[in-house]
């Protein structure tokens, strides 16, 4: 190591006391780490990999800001040790009030929530003493932090000490992810079961390196063991097993499930989709219909189990207990055939474990490109239909197309409106035309609603209509710079355009009619179970969303999440939460100021999305 520069020892010296005090916070950081966890049934797998993730998550982002602030602080080596303390310190206390956040509402802290905490505590139904407990617990954490520091001072803690941390946090965090890899892919809910229970918390998942990692850890993981204890869940969900009164639907009807990949509000028209448009004239129409996200999962999840999307990670912690969404399983129930043809991975992202396990999948199709894929899709759901009309027994279908998704494939007959030669998002910016590239998607929806026809027309030509709910919508929409603010696709932010979807509902039994009112996808599942399977459970007690056509219900927040973050939707305002801020814009225009919600909202939301934990 003769090449590596040689170290003052003072620098040295200075940085080995940050260390210290790091490692004198850790068992603050941990206990209220641990708070968290809480009813959690601890294994020896849970217990080993709870502290892998203490000492790797939770210590190795923190070596690296500290690592970032000496560097920045090494001319005046002195302030090293009072920024760590005090850096310290914030940490420490942001975890202490989440995790006594989350013991009571079972919400996690984020930026949203502190800075409506500071503005007004009383609209969210606090008392005062909870702000002077709050006031409180910031002083002694401070005085703590106090000690650390003069503590550490008096100690001489050794140069070494630095590469050990580092070392120790880096293998932590190695193994707890490479850990959670394999659990993921094997639904171990010894493991996955403590992702909902920690703040900022987002472990790693790879399909691909699953079994390889599988491989090197067969004492850990044991298939034949990843079963989920009732008490090891998080999520209490249905809040009470489903009641049914088969009178009331002694003939339930077929189900069918089309969904176009990305299908914006204002692509649903006798131009863009003439045969969906058609279809609408004969159906019920969802205007000011909400997907429950920007990406796939949040709104697919939306759809079956009528929960708001940040439930979405306990879901698929408690997957092996919870094993399909109540409206699913209502469908199983009753011997309703059941087949799902999707191009969207429903089993690399969970979606079949956790929303159709055990229910037939078809995910490879034949064809050299997305459009021809599509076409072998369309002939095996036709294909399926047919077999069903055939047997007479009640069915489940779902088809998913994937045409309509970036970067937009369709056959060259079908361009009609003038598309851009070259489709690159990373070149686009807030000056871009987008006409060209709304022209691209256009064209890609009106080859996808050609075969949502054809699948129409079958269902038609079998008579199978009259006894068949047929539900045409999407996971989420798409943005084409609409605002001029540079958004391209989806899963980049929350407007109208990503989030807003068309819902087309064609009921045996009811009149063609447009609803103008505010809907979200998430009302789905109570309607069906409510009008059409015979549950006379309080949908409450399985779902966020409520009927479909309740117009005069009261204003409510809608939830919308992304890959990595999530949304609520106030009226017209949307409250996008980031990891250290929170973006207030306008559902129709990101580029302007959005306003603050009414405090009933602020605490209806609070309650909703915590209403499902134990």
């Amino acid at each position: 190591m003769k090449f590596l520069p040689k170290i003052p020892a003072a620098v040295g010296a200075a940085y080995a006391r940050t260390l210290l005090i790091v490692l004198l916070n850790l068992p603050l950081v941990w206990g209220c780490l641990l708070w968290d966890l809480r009813g959690v049934d601890v294994t020896a797998l849970t217990a080993a990999y709870a502290v892998a993730v203490m000492a790797g998550w939770y210590v190795l982002p923190l070596l690296v800001v500290l690592g970032v602030v000496f560097l920045l602080l090494l001319p005046v080596r002195r302030a090293a040790a009072p920024a760590t303390a005090l850096i310290a310190a914030v940490y420490v206390y942001y975890l202490l009030l989440d995790a006594v956040a989350y013991g009571v509402i079972r919400i996690h802290v984020d930026f949203f929530w502190l800075e409506y905490l500071v503005r007004d505590f009383a609209g969210l139904g606090l008392p005062t003493s909870s702000v002077v407990t709050a006031g409180v617990a910031l002083v002694l954490v401070l005085l703590v932090e106090l000690g650390i520091l003069r503590l550490s001072g008096r100690l001489r803690p050794p140069c070494r000490l630095a590469p050990l941390v580092w070392a120790a946090a880096v293998l932590a965090m190695t193994a707890s992810q490479i850990l959670h890899i394999v659990a993921y892919q094997r639904n171990d809910g010894r493991v996955t079961v403590l992702t909902p229970h920690l703040p900022f918390y987002v472990p790693f998942t790879s399909h691909r390196n699953a079994d390889k990692y599988g491989d090197l850890l067969p004492f850990a993981m044991d298939e034949d063991a990843a079963v989920l204890e009732e008490s090891t869940a998080s999520l209490t969900y249905p809040l009470a097993p489903l009641t049914f009164d088969p009178a009331a639907a002694p003939s339930p009807p077929n189900l069918v499930v089309i969904l176009l990949e990305s299908w914006r509000f204002d692509a649903m028209d006798a131009d863009v989709t003439p045969n969906i448009h058609r279809f609408s004239l004969e159906s019920s129409v969802f205007t000011q219909n909400l997907s429950t996200g920007n990406q796939t999962t949040a709104g697919i999840f939306g759809i079956f189990y009528g929960l708001h999307p940040t439930y979405w990670a306990a879901v698929k912690a408690n997957s092996a207990r919870i094993d399909n969404p109540v409206l699913v399983d209502a469908l199983t129930d009753r011997g309703y055939a059941c087949a799902l043809y999707a191009r969207s991975k429903f089993g690399r992202h969970k979606i079949q474990d956790t929303m159709f396990r055990g229910i037939e999948l078809h995910e490879d199709f034949a064809g050299r490109n997305v459009p021809e894929m599509d076409v072998d899709l369309t002939e095996g759901f036709l294909g399926f239909l047919r077999e069903q009309a055939a047997r007479g027994g009640p069915f489940f279908g779902l088809a998913f197309y994937k045409s309509s998704h970036y970067d937009y494939c369709y056959p060259p007959e079908y361009e009609i409106d003038k598309p851009a030669k070259n489709i690159n998002m990373a070149f686009m910016n807030a000056g871009t035309d987008p006409a060209p590239y709304l022209n691209d998607y256009r064209n890609a929806v009106r080859y996808t609603d050609m075969m949502v026809g054809r699948v129409l027309d079958e269902l038609r030509a079998l008579d199978l209509l009259d006894r068949t709910i047929v539900i045409v919508t999407t996971d989420h929409g798409e943005a084409f710079n609409d605002d001029r603010a540079n958004f391209w696709g989806h899963g980049t932010n929350y407007t109208k355009y990503e989030v807003q979807v068309p819902l087309i509902i064609r009921f045996p039994d009811r009149a063609p009619a447009v609803y103008a009112h505010r809907t979200s996808l998430a009302d789905i599942p109570p309607t069906l179970l409510t009008h059409y399977f015979g549950c006379t459970s309080d949908p409450r007690d399985y779902a966020n969303g409520r009927d479909l056509f309740d117009a005069s219900a009261p204003p409510r927040a809608h939830v919308v999440s992304s890959y990595v973050n999530h949304a609520f939707v106030f009226g017209d305002d949307v409250h996008e939460i980031l990891p250290l801020s929170t973006r207030k814009y306008r559902f129709d225009d990101a580029k302007a100021a959005g306003g603050d919600p009414p405090p009933e909202l602020l605490r209806s939301v609070m309650e909703e999305i915590n209403r499902f934990y134990k």
